[in-house]
């Protein structure tokens, strides 16, 4: 490594000041060269690792895809038809645990002194030992996208649900009111700021592309779990033993949550995304997906209206059916139960 006089340095910056003042500027143009004084690149964006490193949540990197996404699942059926391709997923960071009761309670505490209202108090789990380790229950997909607001705001990040369509009002209060209000801005449908860098709830594609990423050129089947992995091969089905080894369902979970990370992650470290509890995603629901838009657009969000919202992956109270990476419900956004909580995104 070279080191340059104070009188050459001096020229490089006026040289390069110059530059940025007659292009648009430095910041635009992504400052890509090297600072040839400490002989290193100080200007690279960084990095989904950098930049999630100090959250308060424990994050997993989710790469994109450009190639297409199949999505759904002809064998599981019901609402899960037909498979369509999502044309391509933005990368994207993913809570790697179901979000744990202690972490809803410290950002709903903070929420109640800094001008939010969240409805609901949230349940430990259900069952069992009810520790702050177990997934939060017992809250709606209202409560869920207002405390992702507040936790956006408590780190200093940007909110990404608003009143209005400008987005300078975040949406900081939920209700229990049981009639869907379908108005624009409000509680059951927010503007939504996607570009921004705050928590929101996964949408389905991105929930679903999650769950079945193996290495991104290959997906798990749809009517397999999260993390399964084929152990007999020759039979061609999923096993229970399999099964076993990465979610609590109806069969072993002894009718009860479980502390999130209890049983094998997915190949992204991404635990319980078949099994424990049910995680609210943003999209509206329909009955069946279609091979149009919006199921194939690029980071497809759903329908832009509807009357329910959607939830993924079954429960500990489920069989193994529901614990299929395919496998959708959906419920009023005031609807809560014991065995439905939440997983945040972000992007970074």
């Amino acid at each position: 490594m070279f080191s340059l006089n104070d009188s050459v340095k001096k020229r490089w910056h006026i040289l390069l000041w110059i530059v940025c003042t007659l292009t648009v500027s430095c910041e635009s143009r992504g400052r890509f060269w090297e600072d040839v004084s400490v002989g290193r690149n100080t200007s690279s964006p960084a990095t989904c690792t950098e930049t999630i490193a100090s959250d308060f949540l424990t994050m997993v990197c989710v790469p994109a895809n450009i190639t297409g996404f199949l999505m759904g699942s002809a064998v599981v059926g019901g609402s899960s038809i037909p498979e369509h391709t999502v044309a391509s997923i933005t990368a994207f960071a993913m809570a790697k645990y179901e979000l744990q009761f202690g972490d809803w309670l410290t950002v709903k505490t903070w929420a109640g002194a800094n001008g939010y209202s969240i409805i609901n108090p949230g349940v430990q789990g259900d069952n069992g030992l009810r520790t702050d380790q177990h997934p939060v229950t017992t809250v709606t997909w209202r409560d869920a996208m207002v405390w992702c607001n507040a936790a956006s705001e408590k780190q200093g990040l940007t909110p990404v649900y608003y009143a209005d369509a400008v987005f300078s009002t975040p949406i900081k209060a939920s209700t229990n009111s049981g009639s869907v209000n379908n108005t624009p801005g409000s509680e059951d449908n927010p503007y939504v700021q996607w570009s921004a860098n705050g928590y929101r709830l996964p949408t389905e594609a991105e929930w679903e592309y999650a769950a079945r990423y193996v290495d991104g050129l290959t997906y798990n089947r749809g009517d397999a779990p999260s993390g399964w992995q084929d152990n007999n091969p020759a039979n061609g089905t999923v096993d229970a033993s399999e099964i076993n080894v990465v979610m609590w369902y109806s069969v072993n979970g002894s009718n009860m949550t479980h502390p999130v990370g209890g049983k094998a992650s997915n190949a992204l470290g991404i635990f319980d995304m078949s099994g424990n509890v049910w995680e609210y995603v943003w999209d509206w629901h329909a009955p069946t997906y279609a091979t149009s838009t919006p199921y194939t657009d690029p980071d497809s969000k759903g329908p832009t209206s509807g009357t329910v919202r959607g939830f993924r992956e079954g429960s500990f109270l489920n069989p193994a059916v529901a614990q299929r990476t395919s496998n959708r419900l959906a419920n009023s956004p005031s609807y809560k139960f014991n065995d439905l909580g939440l997983r945040p995104v972000r992007r970074p």
